[in-house]
C-alpha cells in the first residue's frame, strides 16, 4: 500500500521536472536564436565600412576621370598657345630677313615678353569660354584665360602663366637667337584643387645661328 501510495507523487515529480527542463530548454533556444547587441553593433560596423569603401572608390575613380580631362585640355590649350607662337615666330624671322636688320626679331620678340607694344592675341580653344578679345598675357602672374564679361560656367575656365626669356647667344652674331617658353596651367581656374601642368618650348631665329 506504501509503495502504490508514493507513485504517483514520484511521477507528479518526474512531470514537474520535466516541465521545467522543456521551459529552461525553450529559452536556451530562444536565447541562442537571437542577436545580442554587441553583434549588432559589430555588424553595423562591418556593413559601415564596407559602404564607406564604395563610396571611396567611387570617389578616387571621379577624380581620376577629373585629372584625365584636365590632362587632355591642358595639353590642347599648350598646343595652341605654342602654336601662336610659332606663328609670330616665323612671321619676326620674315620681317628680320625682308628688312635686313640684325636685331629686328630680338626686338619684336622684346616688345612682346616686356610688354610694350607688341600683343598677340589670345587663340581660340574649344570648350572654353569666348576668349576672342583677350591677349596672351606674358611673364605675368597667373591670369584667366577667359572674358570675365563672357564667362560661362558650363566651359572650361582654366588660369595660366607664360613666361618668356632670353636664351642662347650665337657665338658668331653676337645676338641672342633662342627663347625659351614655359606655359603653366590651373585647370580649375580660381579654385586651385587641382595640381598645374607645365608645358615647355623654344623659339629661335635661324639666321642668327652660327
Amino acid at each position: 500500500m506504501t509503495r502504490s501510495c508514493q507513485r504517483p507523487a514520484i511521477n507528479a515529480r518526474r512531470s514537474t521536472l520535466d516541465a521545467r527542463r522543456s521551459t529552461l530548454t525553450s529559452k536556451r533556444e530562444t536565447v541562442r536564436g537571437g542577436f545580442t547587441l554587441i553583434e549588432t553593433a559589430l555588424a553595423l560596423l562591418a556593413i559601415g565600412l564596407g559602404l564607406m569603401a564604395i563610396f571611396g572608390l567611387g570617389r578616387i575613380g571621379l577624380q581620376t576621370s577629373k585629372e584625365a580631362e584636365n590632362d587632355s585640355r591642358c595639353v590642347q590649350l599648350a598646343d595652341a598657345v605654342f602654336e601662336t607662337l610659332r606663328e609670330t615666330n616665323t612671321r619676326y624671322i620674315s620681317y628680320a630677313q625682308s628688312n635686313q636688320t640684325a636685331d629686328a626679331w630680338n626686338t619684336l620678340w622684346q616688345n612682346v615678353y616686356n610688354s610694350r607694344t607688341e600683343k598677340l592675341p589670345f587663340p581660340p580653344v574649344a570648350n572654353m569660354s569666348a576668349s576672342s578679345n583677350l591677349w596672351l598675357q606674358v611673364n605675368t602672374e597667373f591670369v584667366p584665360a577667359f572674358d570675365k564679361d563672357a564667362l560661362s560656367l558650363s566651359d572650361w575656365n582654366p588660369r595660366y602663366e607664360l613666361a618668356v626669356s632670353p636664351g642662347g647667344v650665337s657665338s658668331v652674331a653676337g645676338r641672342i637667337n633662342l627663347l625659351r617658353v614655359t606655359l603653366a596651367i590651373y585647370p580649375d581656374g580660381d579654385t586651385y584643387s587641382s595640381e598645374r601642368r607645365i608645358f615647355h618650348t623654344t623659339l629661335t631665329n635661324p639666321g642668327g645661328l652660327p
